[in-house]
């Protein structure tokens, strides 16, 4: 027989105190005492079934970062005990009580005292750590609305960049609406309170806290899901999470230690500080130790390169991938030692492949390929992703004069087969960069060589990457 049990997020607020007590009303009836509050799970042990009374109350001295026990815990609860209420469990201010006279006087009579007292031990710290988050929260959601803003293309077509834009959205809810309730409760617990009436109780947010967690799930199925499916890639997935983990650990063991030890907060605090520090120093020095003992092996990749060379005392990788548009497609030449490479990024907003066709290091004056190609699938995003492409040429033009400005300027579509074309000219001279526009799809092209296309191969270029 088990003698000991733990629930795991039970997911109550202990402000909830009527469905909280009578939880564990109901647990003590089936012979389970709660022994122990932890983080993430309520411990219970065996013991013979009672009918017994719980009641919910806060010490404001025992905060997360307090020595510990705190100063006058051992008064407080002497003095509850003397009315017929023993500890139970407590968790930092909250401090569970068990009483097996169903008559005894409550700890709590005074319910302005009771509200001060909420309001100093619970009601602060959670206000104050909510507003911390909320504002981390807000960054972390502007940052992602500046990336979409700064580079769209890469952006709306990469699922890590859509999941990290939307990571934060669920707990950004959680927590106005977690404060919006307790605004909501204190109103009403203040009224109570002139008028000398039992406070009210704040509801649990269950269901919101499991359509978080939920959701939280999602991103992280999602996340491992668009991952590079490398043998470097999977360790890092797996290991990011083991290892914030470890830190966690090792900060909140650091954290009760220096209670024990009596610290004042503030140590505490920079106890914790300084554990994550040191790990998230000693965790980079790691990858980096890490990657650089696997450069060049293909550790991180997608794909290995089916074969490797040698030039100018480096080793090169050469790639097979298959392309949509070949040196081959557009001019007869005769060489085989061609890498080629195609990277394509998928979201339910757009797709983005970036493909190369290169030569050999040390083969020269053979022509080389360079374009990307975008499928916008919401029509409104479309201008953003055309006015991407845009800036990227006029990006440095403030920074020079307007006779060596690089600009996008429009050519004859109708030989590419498309509804727009722009050729890039630096300093006033075209060269061998082109932005091809259709309905829902834009194209750009580098043609590493030096004759302009013929109207043969923009027809082959426009129709290759129409499709691709």
């Amino acid at each position: 027989m088990k003698h000991t049990k733990r629930e795991w997020m039970p997911l109550y607020s202990f402000l909830d105190r009527k469905r909280v007590t009578g939880h564990l009303a109901d647990m003590a009836a089936r012979g389970w005492m709660l022994d122990r509050l932890g983080t993430w799970s309520w411990h219970y042990r065996r013991t013979e079934p009672k009918q017994l009374r719980f009641t919910i109350t806060f010490f404001a001295g025992a905060g997360r970062f307090s020595p510990a026990p705190a100063a006058g815990l051992d008064t407080f609860q002497d003095y509850c005990a003397q009315a017929g209420w023993h500890r139970a469990a407590s968790s930092d201010q909250v401090q569970v009580f068990y009483s097996e006279d169903p008559d005894a006087v409550p700890i709590d009579t005074d319910p302005a005292a009771e509200l001060e007292n909420i309001r100093r031990s619970v009601g602060t710290p959670m206000v104050r750590n909510y507003l911390a988050l909320l504002i981390l929260c807000v960054l972390q959601i502007g940052l992602q609305c500046w990336q979409l803003l700064r580079d769209p293309v890469n952006t709306l077509s990469s699922p890590n960049a859509l999941l990290a834009a939307t990571a934060y959205l669920p707990l950004l809810v959680l927590i106005l609406a977690d404060l919006f309730s307790y605004r909501r409760w204190l109103r009403k617990a203040s009224a109570a309170a002139e008028a000398g009436l039992p406070l009210p109780d704040l509801r649990s947010a269950q269901w919101l806290s499991i359509l978080v967690m939920v959701w939280a799930g999602l991103l992280c199925v999602g996340l491992f899901a668009s991952m590079s499916r490398s043998a470097g890639m999977v360790l890092l997935t797996m290991g990011i999470p083991l290892f914030l983990a470890l830190t966690c650990f090792l900060a909140d063991t650091a954290r009760k230690a220096l209670q024990r030890l009596r610290c004042p907060p503030w140590a505490n605090i920079l106890g914790m500080v300084g554990v994550c520090a040191v790990m998230f120093v000693g965790g980079m020095a790691g990858l980096f130790a890490l990657v650089a003992h696997n450069a060049g092996t293909g550790w991180l990749e997608d794909r290995p390169p089916v074969e490797t060379y040698t030039a100018h005392g480096m080793t090169w990788s050469v790639y097979a991938d298959p392309i949509p548009l070949r040196v081959e497609d557009l001019i007869d030449i005769d060489y085989d030692g061609w890498s080629t490479e195609a990277d394509v990024e998928w979201s339910p907003l757009a797709t983005h492949g970036t493909y190369r066709q290169r030569a050999r290091l040390g083969d020269k004056g053979l022509p080389e390929l360079w374009y990307e190609t975008v499928t916008v699938k919401i029509p409104f995003l479309y201008d953003l992703c055309k006015r991407d492409f845009i800036q990227r040429v006029e990006r440095y033009n403030d920074e020079l004069p307007e006779e060596d400005w690089d600009v996008y300027q429009p050519v004859d579509p109708a030989p590419w087969g498309a509804e727009e074309v722009f050729q890039r000219y630096s300093s006033g001279t075209p060269s061998r960069q082109y932005l091809l526009c259709w309905e829902d799809r834009m194209a750009e092209i580098w043609l590493f060589w030096d004759e302009a296309p013929t109207p043969d191969q923009m027809a082959v270029i426009g129709e290759k990457l129409l499709n691709a």
